[in-house]
């Protein structure tokens, strides 16, 4: 840091400070320890394009169904579009059938929601569902798959009808005798259910397969329907054969939708916890459980906890203690897919924190917030530091009998994580990620997400969240700044604070003690009313604040603000921090700096 002095017989004037926060917030270390561009605490804190420490933008309760309006060409929100349930969301999911746009909640009772052509929502008549349980989605074509780990697998149609998948359809059939003699295909009939097939000869007049050109449905595994074969002219023999009934999961609880199948997991204690089933290519009712299924690293005893679909043909697997990646080549055959282990000391361990950013793939593991490409490119026995080791004291604060309750989404260069702290069961704390600085903003309060979406409703993309309480928020991210006002930072019409307290300022001087001369706040209001904002310090790593200034008022309309305030009342410190918090508005800090006087180290006598 600079030393200042105007002769050689004055203190020397010192200078530290903040030019920049992209460093984020660092609080798993002292405070004098952290990055100059860093920060101890965001409370609410986000970082814009320049690296100054911005308030985020609040939640509105999603309050108007979206309509086609001709003259701006444009969706807009009118009318009432979600009133809540008492429930918590357990689910959420934008479905885009190619016809129609649907947003589909579950209501965590035991109901599906979604909304209408006219834009209100009406219950999903047959979507019962068990009340609590997480409900995932996967859309697959023009349908929208659902489970529970409970009941049955679902979808819903482009209608928006609920369909249940009751029962089994002839997948193949395999040729148990080829006969011989035929000079024709024979003809292939079923005992019932509807099904067709057409059989293919080959040399000497043998069946060699058949061709399946109606599916039927209603098919038993334990009793398929029996087959006959037109019988061959005399002299020959007859063919025969057996028909093989696909059927689904029972009680699946993961899904995903890869290289055009559907992928699940079973929560049933009958089926192994490392087993994936695989639906045929473009039919998510169709399963054959006993060909089309692989375990991964089976018998480990380390059960499946999230499955995405990665690059290429590639499907990660998530387990507890494991990582796992699966190539589902569509050219091969679900006995010739690559299973490769990626890492057998980390896992995951709630379902919904993994997302897919670029060609990497973020997670919530047992010790924090992780990267599948720096797990990936390291040696198995010097696995990287997490990513969320700045703020190891954030991730030791987790509630571990609720940490699989985390969820998380991608959005706009941010990692955002629901996380449980303390005592909570609930996710009660948001943190902060930014991708483009590599650093944590902070934690957020006022937010209680139990599952995010993300809606393309006219093209127009929407982060949006279902919380614990049973409402629906949308985050106004996507207002422009120079077109927001003062209630763009409010969660469902009610304020909330923001602030940011600063890394303990040494003025290039570790040891030596200190006399405060000024500080300088550097503030902008964008806005067309004044914001007040509180200003205190902390001196020698004290827990303690102490008032610098109150209620200072940051006229409207200013690109920047300069605020400054004398220390030399302060006394003597050897560090000192700052806190600048806004109990409501936008809170803009653009850099901090303060000076002081040096002391000469005066040894004890």
């Amino acid at each position: 840091m600079p030393t200042l002095s105007n002769n050689a017989l004055d203190d020397p004037i010192l200078i530290d400070g903040n030019d920049s926060f992209v460093g984020g917030q660092v609080s798993a270390t002292r405070a004098n320890l952290v990055p100059e561009n860093g920060y101890v605490e965001g409370k609410n804190i986000d970082l814009d394009e320049f690296g100054n420490a911005v308030t985020r933008r609040g939640a509105a309760l999603t309050l108007g169904y979206l309509s086609w309006d001709s003259a701006s060409n444009n969706w807009e929100a009118e009318g009432q579009l979600w009133n809540g349930v008492t429930a918590p969301i357990t689910g959420a999911s934008y479905f885009d059938s190619g016809t129609t746009e649907r947003l589909v909640l579950a209501d965590g009772s035991n109901n599906l929601k979604i909304s209408t052509e006219s834009g209100t929502y009406s219950t999903i008549s047959g979507s019962s569902l068990a009340a609590g349980a997480d409900v995932n989605f996967a859309q697959l074509a023009n349908r929208m798959y659902y489970c529970d780990g409970d009941g049955a697998l679902r979808y819903i149609d482009d209608s928006g009808t609920n369909q249940s998948i009751s029962g089994g359809r002839i997948t193949s059939i395999e040729i148990t005798k080829q006969g011989e003699g035929y000079t024709t295909a024979p003809t292939i009939a079923f005992s019932s259910g509807g099904a067709a097939a057409t059989s293919n000869m080959g040399y000497g007049g043998k069946v060699v397969g058949a061709d399946i050109t109606t599916a039927g449905s209603g098919y038993s595994t334990t009793t398929p329907p029996t087959i006959t074969f037109t019988a061959a002219p005399s002299g020959g023999t007859t063919a025969e054969g057996i028909a093989k009934v696909s059927q689904t999961p029972s009680k699946p609880k993961l899904l995903v939708s890869h290289t055009n199948r559907l992928f699940a997991t079973s929560a049933d204690t009958a089926v192994p916890s490392d087993t994936i089933y695989c639906s045929d290519i473009l039919d998510g009712e169709s399963f054959d459980l006993a060909g089309n299924s692989i375990r991964v690293g089976g018998g480990d005893g380390d059960p499946i906890v999230a499955l995405t679909s990665w690059f290429d043909f590639n499907l990660l697997v998530f387990k507890e203690r494991s990582i796992w990646v699966v190539n589902a080549n569509p050219a091969q055959s679900v006995a010739e897919w690559q299973i490769r282990l990626i890492n057998n000391r980390v896992g995951c361990v709630a379902a919904r924190t993994v997302q897919q950013v670029g060609s990497d793939v973020l997670f919530m593991s047992r010790d924090g917030v992780r990267s599948v490409k720096t797990i990936e490119s390291g040696a198995q026995t010097d696995i990287s530091q997490p990513l969320s080791s700045p703020i190891n004291d954030l991730v030791g604060q987790i509630n571990q009998s609720a940490i699989s309750k985390c969820a998380a989404v991608y959005w706009r260069n941010r990692y955002l994580i629901a996380v449980p702290l303390g005592s909570a069961t609930e996710p009660d704390h948001v943190l902060c990620y930014h991708l483009l600085a590599s650093s944590w903003t902070g934690f957020w309060t006022g937010w209680q997400p139990r599952d995010w979406v993300i809606t393309a409703f006219g093209g127009k993309l929407r982060l949006n969240f279902g919380d614990q309480s049973g409402k629906l928020f949308t985050w106004d991210d996507f207002t422009a700044e120079n077109s927001t006002t003062l209630t763009n930072y409010q969660d469902g019409g009610t304020d909330y604070e923001s602030y940011i307290k600063t890394r303990a300022y040494r003025f290039g001087e570790t040891w030596g003690d200190k006399i405060g001369h000024s500080v300088q706040f550097n503030l902008e209001n964008i806005h067309s009313t004044d914001i007040s904002a509180d200003l205190d310090y902390y001196k020698d790593l004290s827990s303690t604040e102490s008032e610098l200034a109150s209620n200072v008022t940051i006229a409207a309309n200013s690109n920047l603000v300069r605020k400054g305030y004398n220390l030399i009342p302060k006394g003597r410190f050897n560090q000192m921090q700052f806190k600048v918090k806004a109990d409501s508005g936008r809170l803009a800090v653009h850099s901090i700096q303060a000076s002081a006087f040096g002391q000469p180290i005066k040894p004890e006598r």
